[in-house]
C-alpha cells in the first residue's frame, strides 16, 4: 500500500531539506558536489508494484454478468 511507503518519502525529503538548509549558512565548508545515483530502476519498481496493488484492490470480486 502506498501509505506504507509515506514514513521513507518524508524522511528522505527531511533530509534532503536539511542538507540543503545546512549547506547556505554563511560559514558552512565548501563541499565538493557529488552526483547521486540514479534511482529510475528502484522508482520504475515501486511505481509498477504500487500500480499491481491498486489494480487488484480495485478489482471486481466475481465476473460482471
Amino acid at each position: 500500500m502506498i501509505v506504507m511507503e509515506m514514513p521513507a518519502a518524508f524522511t528522505t525529503a527531511i533530509n534532503d531539506v536539511n542538507y540543503e538548509f545546512n549547506s547556505a549558512r554563511p560559514n558552512a565548508p565548501v563541499v565538493p558536489h557529488v552526483e547521486k545515483p540514479q534511482r529510475t530502476r528502484a522508482v520504475r519498481e515501486a511505481l509498477a508494484r504500487g500500480l499491481s496493488r491498486a489494480a487488484d484492490a480495485v478489482r471486481p470480486t466475481r465476473p460482471a454478468v
